[in-house]
C-alpha cells in the first residue's frame, strides 16, 4: 500500500511541476511570443536607447501575469534577474525596467541619485512641477499618509525608479542636474516632440 502511495505522490510533485512550467512558460517573454511583444512595444513607444533595449531584451528576464489588465503593479527579482509584471501597464513597466538598469549601476552613484532628488524637491520651474512634487514625497514624506519617505532609509533605488515611472520614461520632465543619472537609459526628446505617454493607448 506505501509502495502505490509513494508512486500516487511521485505523480501528483511531477504534475505539479509541470503545471508550475506551463504557468511560468505561459508569462514569459522567453516563451510567450505575446509577452515578448508587449515588451518591445514598452521599449519601442518610449524613448529608450538602443543600448537600453539590447541589454533589457538580453540580459533580463521579462513576465507579466495577465496581459489583459492594466491595473498595474510588479517587482524586480533581481536575484533571479527578472521584471515581474501583474498586468501590462506601461507605467509599471517603466518602473521595473528602471530598477533593473539601475541595480548595477547605482553602486557608487547612490549619495548622487539621493543628492539630485533633493534638489529636485526643491526645484520652482513649472515644466518639473510632476516630477518635483514627487521627489518633495520622496524626501519629506506625506504626514497625512503617515509615510516617512524615501530619505530616511537613504532608497536610492526607489526614487530611480519612482522618477522613471513618474516621468514615463521622458526626461523633458526632469531638470538637467539630473539626466546624467538615466543618460543611457533613456533618449532626451526634442522639445517639440510629442508625449510618449500621451500618445500611448494607456498609462
Amino acid at each position: 500500500m506505501s509502495a502505490i502511495w509513494r508512486q500516487f505522490g511521485a505523480a501528483w510533485r511531477q504534475a505539479r511541476e509541470r503545471m508550475a512550467m506551463a504557468q511560468f512558460a505561459s508569462i514569459s517573454a522567453v516563451a510567450n511570443p505575446a509577452v515578448a511583444a508587449y515588451r518591445d512595444d514598452v521599449l519601442a513607444r518610449f524613448p529608450y536607447t538602443d543600448e537600453a533595449r539590447r541589454w533589457l531584451t538580453t540580459r533580463i528576464g521579462f513576465e507579466v501575469q495577465d496581459l489583459s489588465s492594466t491595473r498595474g503593479g510588479g517587482y524586480w527579482y533581481p536575484d533571479q534577474r527578472k521584471v515581474f509584471l501583474f498586468t501590462a501597464q506601461y507605467e509599471a513597466a517603466i518602473h521595473e525596467l528602471a530598477h533593473a538598469w539601475w541595480h548595477d549601476r547605482r553602486i557608487g552613484r547612490e549619495e548622487e541619485m539621493i543628492q539630485a532628488t533633493i534638489r529636485l524637491s526643491a526645484e520652482r520651474d513649472p515644466r518639473y512641477a510632476r516630477t518635483a512634487g514627487l521627489a518633495y514625497g520622496y524626501i519629506h514624506g506625506i504626514p497625512e499618509q503617515n509615510w516617512a519617505g524615501m530619505l530616511v532609509e537613504r532608497n536610492d533605488w526607489e526614487m530611480y525608479a519612482g522618477l522613471a515611472s513618474g516621468m514615463m520614461a521622458d526626461m523633458r520632465l526632469i531638470p538637467p542636474y539630473v539626466y546624467p543619472l538615466y543618460d543611457g537609459m533613456y533618449l532626451l526628446l526634442p522639445d517639440d516632440a510629442p508625449s510618449p505617454a500621451a500618445l500611448a493607448p494607456h498609462n
